[in-house]
């Protein structure tokens, strides 16, 4: 199973840029970035959200049956999603099937897997870190993983934004199956047999070795887990009972499996992507998290809006990735001038979204056991939000 397409995706349209222009031509193609985000694109009044203050009313009618009627298209087992909406309150759903095979259908107390998205959380901890003084942006890697090829030169802010040239530990395709544990010092083993993609800061390629090593900096700088740093640092402070971090040890029995095209249930290892894919949670605790973020309440908001400063293209047109967080520009997709701000996640059997939506300033959480376009349920459901 692959932890994410966005690498090989990425390295083939390297691959091809490479093959056909030249050093300079292929350097604008590959860093030409995006406008900054702006601190007022991502300005809100925090207390128009009222996270514990359930929606009720038509709208809530017209959101449960768009889930509903969205079952059978998708095809989807179960669902878990969440809006936080300004003047009108929380909306939620976790429905469907933990294993659709076994009929183990998923409740209130059922939390699903968000892939990639935790690197939105591992990149906040590195923030955190930053600011008490711990650690710097400019720290080379070589001060904790001297073994890297080109570590004196691989800064903590190239790790954050993909720029480091590592190459991604998941090209090894059975890092997830159950039959055997991968631990962190396993997968950088694996890591350290691939040669860097490029020097440092010259391209971009999406690298989960990088937020393995990021996840494994904060346990040494911090003093503690990288589980316990997330538990202390962001779900304690923020209320979030269903956030945690998955490990070896502790695999909850209300976490929804993932699910091949066929519908089969698969049974994978969810814990091994340290840093880069590890966070089980239910959707409004995620979506409460990214209210916090932006809102200033977990590192200032000077330090949110420096992380998508530089924002580099991804793959999928429209994409921009920061330090740890993304940027969809639609104006580049659809023509039409919206933008979301957030993360991504995805495996060959889940796929996961959380995003604020610029425009009508909703906060929304989406996480399906499969691998189904939950960009397409979260601008329909922000479509019927915007109706009424």
């Amino acid at each position: 199973m692959r932890f994410s397409r966005i690498t090989s995706l990425w390295l083939l349209a390297l691959g091809g840029i490479i093959s056909g222009c030249g050093k300079n031509e292929l350097q604008a193609q590959v860093l030409k970035k995006h406008a900054p985000v702006t601190a007022e694109a991502i300005s809100f009044v925090a207390a128009d959200y009222q996270h514990n203050r359930p929606l009720t009313g038509p709208l809530k009618d017209s959101l449960d049956a768009t889930i509903s009627r969205l079952f059978p298209v998708n095809r989807m087992p179960g669902i878990t999603a969440a809006m936080l909406m300004p003047g009108k309150g929380l909306w939620q759903t976790t429905t469907g099937f933990l294993s659709q095979p076994d009929r183990q259908k998923a409740d209130s107390s059922s939390v699903f897997y968000w892939a990639s998205v935790t690197k939105l959380i591992t990149a906040t901890i590195i923030d955190q870190l930053v600011l008490e003084g711990k650690l710097s942006y400019d720290d080379k890697l070589a001060k904790w993983f001297p073994q890297f090829e080109q570590a004196k030169a691989i800064s903590i802010g190239q790790l954050l934004d993909h720029t480091s040239g590592l190459a991604s530990f998941n090209t090894e395709p059975a890092i997830f199956k159950k039959e055997k544990h991968y631990t962190p010092e396993d997968l950088i083993h694996i890591a350290l047999q691939q040669k860097n993609l490029f020097p440092p800061g010259k391209y971009w390629s999406y690298s989960n070795t990088g937020y393995l090593l990021l996840a494994m900096i904060i346990r040494q700088v911090d003093n503690r887990s990288y589980a316990e740093a997330v538990r202390q640092r962001i779900a304690v402070p923020l209320h979030l009972s269903s956030l945690r971090v998955l490990t070896d040890a502790n695999m909850p029995a209300g976490l929804a499996k993932g699910h091949n095209a066929d519908g089969s249930a698969v049974n994978e290892d969810y814990s091994v992507p340290l840093g880069a894919g590890d966070i089980v949670s239910n959707a409004q605790d995620m979506a409460t998290f990214l209210l916090a973020l932006l809102n200033g309440a977990v590192i200032p908001k000077a330090t949110v809006t420096s992380r998508l400063q530089d924002l580099y293209p991804m793959p999928d047109k429209g994409m921009f990735y920061g330090k740890g967080i993304m940027l969809t520009d639609f104006a580049e997709i659809t023509g039409q001038p919206d933008q979301w701000v957030g993360h991504t996640g995805g495996t060959e059997t889940y796929r996961a979204l959380l995003i604020y939506d610029v425009k009508t300033k909703i906060f929304l959480a989406v996480s399906v056991n499969a691998h189904v376009s939950v960009e397409a349920i979260s601008r329909k459901l922000l479509s019927v939000a915007a109706q009424q």
